[in-house]
């Protein structure tokens, strides 16, 4: 119990010193609404927890939204992280938005590129994008600019507006392009139909088509599960058998371990499971956490992977002594023996 104590202590102790660290970094704000008046200018980055957020004034930094209706009406000179329902763009963006919002909707302007997950997203007739555009989306129109590439992946795409250098790389179930459009490039996309180019739309580029792979029957057979369940199989195994030779005594001394105190084996092990996540997502709020947060995220990875080899090799050992089977060439006694030898 000392041990879990210990943990939670630890984790209390960083939750606690986070949320100071990241209101010394730049300012936070957790409300039911929140509005930045058009008079106001926040000096440094901005982030904001709130159901509905205006951006009337100008944030001379970063902004992170996480609500349902975010609307930035006035400037931001940094980037613009959004998690919302529905985002709105009216204003002046300086750097990138990266948006996963079920709407988004850009009306003003954003200097530099966009990527966006979205149910729908429309670049009105007035809106300008200064970079590229990457969407992965089922529905887009783009009516206004973009100065730079188009691309990602779309069910149903208009465009009447412009794109400057063309579009790369693009898969869509349906394209139609319509006058005043101007594709200032190549038109390269992957569909099941070729564009819908109406009269009086401009393609300055050549139109690259390239026809969609037809699916697979869902009834064929298919021996990607069989491969991947004996991949797992075999990775599993050859880890269990470097440890086994590796580091013998750390292997008995877990089976001890898990002999004798198998509920504070369970408690620490739940406790980093839900730790880590959280404690990473806590990290997530501060510039100088990212690296952490990567780490932590990869470990966590590694742990969940690796613990498998000795929860099941210790299930392997208790079901050998409960049903008395034989597993040469060491047997349930030796393996008891080697755990008291080495611990």
């Amino acid at each position: 119990m000392g041990r879990i104590k210990l943990i939670l202590c630890l984790l209390l102790s960083v939750f606690l010193l986070v949320p100071a660290h990241a209101v010394h970094a730049f300012g936070t704000v957790s409300n039911h609404s929140y509005v930045l008046p058009a008079d106001a200018v926040h000096d440094g980055d901005l982030a904001v927890n709130a159901n509905t957020v205006s951006i009337e004034g100008t944030v001379n930094g970063d902004l992170y939204v996480l609500a349902e209706n975010v609307q930035i009406r006035g400037r931001v000179t940094g980037d613009v992280l959004a998690f919302a329902v529905d985002t709105r763009i009216d204003g002046t963006v300086a750097g990138d938005v990266r948006a996963f919002t079920q709407q988004l909707s850009i009306s003003g302007n954003v200097e530099r590129n966009v990527t966006v997950g979205s149910s729908h997203i429309v670049l009105e007739q007035n809106g300008r994008i200064g970079g590229s555009l990457l969407m992965f989306t089922p529905h887009a129109d783009l009516n206004g600019k973009v100065a730079r590439e188009a691309n990602g992946k779309v069910d149903t795409l208009r465009i009447t507006g412009e794109i400057g250098e063309g579009i790369s790389l693009l898969h869509s179930s349906s394209l139609q392009i319509d006058a005043p459009a101007v594709i200032g490039g190549d038109l390269v996309y992957s569909s099941p139909h070729r564009a819908a180019i109406g009269s009086g739309a401009v393609l300055k580029g050549k139109e690259l088509y390239s026809p969609a792979v037809v699916a697979a029957d869902q009834d064929t057979f298919s021996y990607f599960p069989i491969l991947l369940g004996l991949s797992s199989l075999l990775s599993t195994l050859l880890l269990w058998l470097a440890v086994r030779f590796l580091f013998p005594a750390g292997l008995s001394c877990i089976y001890s371990q898990l002999d004798r105190h198998p509920g504070q084996a369970f408690a620490c092990g739940a406790g980093l499971v839900l730790g880590l996540p959280l404690l990473s997502i806590a990290l997530l709020v501060t510039v100088v956490g990212i690296p952490v947060t990567v780490a932590l995220l990869l470990a966590f990875v590694l742990l969940t992977w690796s613990a498998k080899v000795f929860v099941g090799s210790w299930i392997g050992i208790r079901l050998a002594e409960r049903f008395r089977w034989r597993l040469p060439p060491c047997s349930p006694s030796c393996w008891a023996w080697w755990r008291c030898s080495a611990c």
